[in-house]
């Protein structure tokens, strides 16, 4: 009988600790529109006067859309006429999910806010697309903790599945020729950085490998409908992967490849060349830092590994460990960090001034200055830059080309604390920075390209 209570009580257990598997956004539900006030976003002085559309998508674990009636909201909710569009894609993490009561969909729509807030951006509208997929499996106390190979596995089907055909579909309405004005953000958040690298990897590797090689040919390389002259082109305008739970192995060709073209001829890339794919990893984060190296000591045993070597476009050469690699996460690797880790006040001046499309541009010319009057290489490389507003100090390594479209970087936990703390309203500010202006972008890549085929 004693037997029997056992297994009737741990059946229940399953029961009651299992998360939902249905979605959250059915119908009408799929998409909202909210006004941020103190309550949602404790940041606020005062109430937002901004009304920001978000819609949501939401995957099963096989990778297949949930409500296909979804992703035609949403496609509809960023071709609306009117304004410039502003879209900013969010994909979730561990424990999370597309609930009305989930903290990362809170955090989501303080962050729309603060973008739309900005004062360069008020002729634009900002559009949220929010991607849900079922991020905790066992929602009982401590026993969800022991879920984490089971949704890294799950966030690679969820990444393979669907949502490749969503943000493809989404990519060329909002960015349907190289002059749109519509900025297009995607980001991705601990295995919701998995989650967008397994779906948009290979396009962003292809498209840097083509890029890279039309912008070292003479003659008319190859193209992809993104690409734009004097660029390298990702997937819109910036995708960013904050505390990614993904091996540093995955990363070493996208390093590689822009890395090659970049040794040939360091000064390859226009100097306004804009980041297309940013890595961010919080020093305090102790889910990508410490567990996620310990548990690949196991599934990892049985690899082949070998020592490789890089040389920098300057002439340095970094050594890598495969088998550390393939233990660690890609931000967390010090030896492929672009830049030197990033750093600012974790206070926030109530709103961000506009973007300053200029700023990379300007930061390497000042650096190429300081190496002239030192009678060294004026490479650019080794720059910085100080955003006075987000409280932010970025300095290049030197370790790449200085507009390397490629970032890698550790974060201070005065701007992200730890694994989940990712919404400070000085790191939103920053990626605005980073997406800049797309139309500014490419009229300044057009001018240094007249110029390198003058010479």
């Amino acid at each position: 009988m004693r037997r029997r209570i056992q297994i009737v009580s741990a059946l229940i257990l399953v029961v009651v600790g299992c998360a939902p598997q249905t979605p959250y956004r059915s119908g009408t539900a799929a998409t909202e529109s909210v006004v941020a006030d103190q309550k949602l976003c404790p940041e606020l002085t005062e109430p937002s006067t901004h009304r920001i559309p978000i819609a949501y998508v939401e995957i099963d674990e096989q990778g297949s859309f949930q409500d296909r009636g979804q992703i035609e909201q949403a496609l509809a909710l960023a071709t609306k006429p009117g304004k410039t569009k502003y879209v900013v894609v969010f994909v979730h993490g561990w424990f999370h999910s597309a609930s009305p009561a989930d903290e990362n969909v809170q955090r989501f729509k303080c962050a729309l806010n603060n973008l739309q807030s900005i004062d360069g951006n008020l002729q634009e509208e900002v559009i949220g697309i929010y991607i849900g997929w079922r991020g905790e499996s066992w929602n009982l106390p401590g026993i969800k903790f022991a879920t984490f190979w089971d949704r890294k596995n799950t966030s690679d089907e969820v990444g393979r599945g669907s949502l490749v055909e969503f943000l493809t579909r989404l990519e060329r309405v909002v960015k349907p020729s190289a002059d749109s004005r519509n900025k297009l953000m995607l980001v991705g958040h601990s295995f919701g950085a998995s989650v967008v690298f397994n779906s948009m990897g290979p396009i962003l590797l292809e498209r840097f490998l083509l890029d890279a090689e039309r912008l070292a040919s003479e003659k008319a390389g190859p193209a992809h409908p993104q690409s734009k002259p004097g660029l390298v082109s990702g997937y819109g305008d910036l995708v960013v992967l904050v505390n990614p739970a993904i091996e540093a192995t995955r990363i070493v060709p996208f390093f590689s490849v822009l890395n090659e073209y970049t040794k040939a001829e360091a000064s390859l890339l226009a100097p306004g060349q804009p980041p297309r794919l940013v890595i961010l990893s919080s020093e305090g984060d102790w889910a990508t830092r410490k567990t996620f190296p310990a548990a690949r000591v196991f599934s990892t045993l049985l690899e082949s590994y070998a020592a490789r070597e890089v040389v920098t476009p300057y002439g340095a050469t970094i050594k890598l460990g495969q088998r550390y690699l393939d233990r660690q996460t890609m931000g967390n690797v010090v030896e492929l960090q672009t830049h030197l880790p990033l750093h600012g006040s974790p206070e926030w001046r109530a709103k961000c001034p506009p973007a300053d499309p200029d700023w990379l541009a300007r930061a390497i010319d000042d650096r190429k200055s300081e190496q002239r009057a030192r009678n060294e290489a004026a490479t650019g490389a080794g720059w910085q830059k100080a955003f006075g507003a987000a409280s932010i100090t970025v300095r290049h390594r030197g370790i790449s080309a200085p507009s390397n479209p490629l970032w890698i970087m550790a974060v201070g936990t005065e701007l992200i604390p730890d694994h989940s703390g990712i919404a400070n309203p000085s790191v939103i500010c920053f990626f605005d920075e980073l997406l800049g202006d797309p139309t500014t972008t490419k009229r300044e890549a057009e001018r240094y390209q007249l110029e390198r085929l003058k010479k």
